[in-house]
């Protein structure tokens, strides 16, 4: 069994002072892992970077065109959002289309990830909600999916309810895995989040980014919501953040979504590439960072690509009082899976 290596080390000064380790599955839209490194078998929950999956349900249900959403709000509901205004008024323009109150979002409070946006509310005397949890979006998508077929939103986020029933179902299908093989338990935002190879996250995002082997109905799904992602990239993530960066490269050609605890995943929509990163430590930071060198790697990322997101591909290591003190430095180099007798198929 593969383990995981290092594939970021961080200087400071002129010594290297720690490292982080993690396991790459890239596969393509046959579901053959061509690279990886470390473990592409390697079992882990998706967390958030499974919430576009989860977003063609709007479509798959209906919903979306019942309540004419937008494709700013279908893009909030891939996001692990930043909290900012625009993030709040497309949350609440979706649940008020689908009629249903702000109050039945059950997804946790926490301040805005963004600083200025919560410096701004607590100067007002303001106090952060339900709306300002990152998850919202997905949680306003899911009742709306629940208003749509009829289902009771009680209970909404708990995997015996009939929309994570559905969703559970949705996911297999996406990413090749029976529902039984699935892991399942609750994310940080107590709804159901699904656990599988990072070998299969990876196909579920070359599936959605191309669409290649899905049905037709799942397939328009897939489009509509990488549509959605491309459209509004700030409503995924926020200023300055890595999906928002991605997910904004002109031409539409990667679909981006980050996990808690170390996840990343990439769809390559002209490659027909699904690539899934795990940090072993939980590192989001790093993993953002290995997906970019991923395609680096793989020579996706032009030029121009090269310099718009030259921070990220080698971030430099600041202190408290912003001096560059040393970098973060990918050091992995992608195997062709073949060449170490993995098979070149799943399922």
């Amino acid at each position: 069994m593969a383990m995981s290596e290092v594939l970021v080390q961080v200087t400071r000064g002129d010594l290297v002072e720690c490292v982080h380790r993690g396991s790459v599955a890239v596969v393509d839209v046959h579901g053959r892992i061509v690279f990886h490194v470390g473990d592409p078998w390697l079992i882990t929950y998706m967390r958030s970077a499974c919430k576009p999956i989860q977003a063609m349900g709007l479509f798959l249900s209906g919903a979306a065109e019942s309540f004419g959403l937008s494709d700013a709000e279908i893009a909030v509901t891939c996001g692990s959002h930043s909290g900012q205004m625009e993030h709040v008024e497309a949350v609440r323009d979706l649940l008020a289309k689908a009629q249903v109150p702000e109050q039945e979002l059950n997804c946790g409070i926490h301040a805005p990830i963004d600083k200025p946006t919560r410096l701004a509310l607590y100067q007002r005397g303001g106090d952060p909600s339900e709306v300002h949890c990152n998850c919202s979006g997905k949680h306003a998508g899911m009742l709306a999916i629940c208003a749509q077929m009829g289902w009771g939103r009680s209970g909404y986020r708990f995997l015996e309810h009939p929309l994570q029933q559905w969703l559970l179902k949705q996911v297999g299908v996406v990413s090749d895995m029976a529902t039984e093989a699935i892991h399942t338990a609750p994310d940080g935002c107590g709804v159901t989040v699904h656990g599988m190879p990072i070998s299969h996250m990876a196909f579920a995002f070359a599936r959605l980014a191309s669409g290649t082997g899905l049905s037709e109905d799942y397939r328009q799904a897939a489009a509509r919501v990488v549509s959605a992602m491309h459209a509004h990239p700030l409503l995924v993530a926020g200023t300055g953040r890595m999906c928002t960066r991605l997910n904004g490269l002109p031409g539409g050609r990667f679909v981006a979504k980050s996990g808690a605890d170390g996840v990343y995943c990439i769809g390559a929509v002209e490659a027909g590439l699904g690539i899934a990163v795990k940090s072993a430590e939980g590192n989001g930071r790093i993993a953002g960072m290995v997906g970019l060198e991923v395609l680096n790697q793989l020579g996706l990322l032009t030029e121009a690509d090269q310099d718009t997101l030259a921070d990220s591909l080698r971030p430099e290591n600041r202190n408290l009082v912003n001096d560059i003190v040393g970098q973060f430095t990918p050091v992995f180099s992608l195997v062709p899976s073949s060449l170490l007798g993995y098979s070149m198929k799943f399922g």
